[in-house]
């Protein structure tokens, strides 16, 4: 499909007029003005002591040298975001495949180091994702989740954009990295930087900021992750935003990890893979090991741990580290039958619960017995977990007990007006 044609889809006819008008202030026909652009994000984020992961095509890496290359150094990771700006749900998977590796390939030759990939448009299908496995990347981030944030200030704009990017309403669905067949899924939130500027118009630092803000305090009350999406040629039109956010972050508590996309991902996955080893001594006794993981916290929830425990949230404690000893009158982890849904123990190990197969339900604080457990399911189970008060002990979902997590991120579609023509031809 047309590139074009794509936008137009996207944005409607009279938003991508307006765009194309806007372009020659964010773009040069020299890439100085994304270098200004880089520039001033880098500021930003070493002033709050972070990092940012922004996805570039490979076509916009080729025809150009030494721009993007410099800001590895500065705590800025760079993505793959499809060899050309692209629909890649219309292309044969042999092609996907063939695009990613080719990608992949060319980042390397440049000296950029490259672990995920966003799929330009947020549009993928199931061969795409294949194909990002194949190609060897750690994580995707082109799921989306779209945040009731707007306050009743939705547009059409906005609605037809949710609906071309397939966004999911985040109130049914977690905001939580998800490891599925080796490849991390990070989900993408909205409203991001083009929804609040092109398609919402909101016109000042205090509209614009307020739904992030609202974002984060939701993602820190479910402990769930915020993705934070602006473009680097935006930063300009929401560094206060930006601001705020880091700001409102780095003074909650318990703490919000702010991480790069590919730190998440490496995080998520290493924890996901540990493999505990349960003991049980008389009376009620029980102590729990796994190997060493740097930032690895266990919490725990109505249970007497024999080492001091420090308060936590919602009732939890925490200790740091890979042991702990602790009592508790039934087993605090979480039984499911054999019989319950396969992804069912996954997903809650990948939450950090102690799994244990069992037919014995009263030997257990929390039981399930679910053959069947869907996507749909996942944000009501968490929900009940968090909000019970039965004995439980699992290992926190976030380094160093934080709470949530937040991450800053966004697509280079292009580094001068060049590419943004060539774009406009698929190439």
């Amino acid at each position: 499909m047309n590139p074009l044609f794509l936008a137009i889809q996207g944005k409607g006819i009279g938003k991508t007029v307006a765009r194309l008008r806007t372009l020659g202030m964010r773009y040069g026909l020299a890439p100085s003005k994304m270098d200004q652009a880089l520039e001033r994000f880098a500021r930003v984020l070493a002033h709050y002591r972070c990092g940012a992961s922004f996805p570039i095509t490979a076509a916009a890496l080729a025809r150009s040298r030494g721009v993007v290359e410099k800001y590895q150094a500065r705590d800025i990771e760079f993505a793959v975001h499809g060899y050309r700006h692209i629909d890649h749900s219309q292309l044969s998977p042999d092609r996907q495949a063939a695009d990613f590796s080719s990608a992949r390939r060319l980042f390397e030759a440049r000296g950029v180091a490259c672990w995920g990939f966003r799929s330009p448009y947020l549009r993928r299908n199931e061969a795409t994702l294949e194909a990002i496995r194949e190609a060897g990347f750690l994580y995707d981030s082109s799921d989306s989740l779209a945040w009731d944030v707007v306050n009743g200030g939705g547009s059409e704009a906005y609605a037809k954009a949710l609906a071309f990017y397939g966004a999911r309403p985040a109130g049914d669905y977690p905001a939580l990295p998800k490891l599925a067949a080796g490849l991390v899924e990070i989900p993408y939130c909205l409203p991001d930087d083009e929804s609040l500027i092109e398609r919402l118009h909101f016109e000042d630092d205090q509209a614009r900021s307020r739904p992030w803000l609202d974002i984060l305090a939701e993602t820190h009350r479910r402990g769930e992750l915020f993705t934070l999406g602006l473009h680097p040629e935006r930063i300009f039109l929401c560094e206060v935003p930006l601001r705020n956010v880091l700001e409102k972050a780095r003074g909650l508590s318990p703490g919000v990890w702010v991480a790069r996309l590919d730190e998440i991902a490496k995080w998520w996955k290493r924890r996901s893979a540990l493999e505990p080893v349960v003991g049980f001594s008389w009376p009620d006794e029980y102590w729990l090991n796994t190997r060493p993981l740097k930032g690895l916290t266990l919490l725990g929830r109505a249970v007497e741990m024999v080492r001091p425990p420090r308060e936590w949230h919602g009732g939890w404690t925490q200790v740091k580290g890979s042991g702990v000893r602790f009592k508790s009158p039934l087993r605090p982890f979480i039984g499911i039958t054999p019989r319950s849904e396969a992804g069912l123990a996954g997903f809650l190990r990948q939450q950090g619960y102690i799994v244990e197969f069992t037919e014995t339900r009263s030997n257990y604080s929390v039981f399930l017995d679910r053959p069947k457990f869907a996507d749909e399911d996942e944000r009501g189970l968490l929900a009940d977990l968090d909000g019970g008060d039965s004995p439980l002990v699992r290992f926190g979902r976030w380094p160093d007990g934080a709470q949530s997590a937040l991450s800053i991120t966004g697509d280079i579609d292009a580094l001068t007006l060049w590419d943004y023509g060539l774009r406009a031809l698929g190439r």
